[in-house]
């Protein structure tokens, strides 16, 4: 299985002790089996943060 992280940065290890607690589901490391939208959210968080987005799979 093929899963997507979309971000603004390069992430080596997943580490949920800095997520956010009011996210959707809560607090963790949130993946996608959708490329398309794991873009839609680096796009976003970079436009928010002023940075290049990036998409990470595994």
């Amino acid at each position: 299985m093929i899963v997507y992280h979309g971000t603004t940065e390069i992430i080596k290890v997943p580490d949920v002790k800095h997520s956010k607690r009011y996210l959707d589901f809560g607090k963790g490391f949130y993946l996608t089996t959708f490329e398309e939208q794991a873009k839609k959210w680096a796009i976003r968080k970079a436009m928010r943060q002023e940075k290049t987005s990036t998409i990470k799979f595994a």
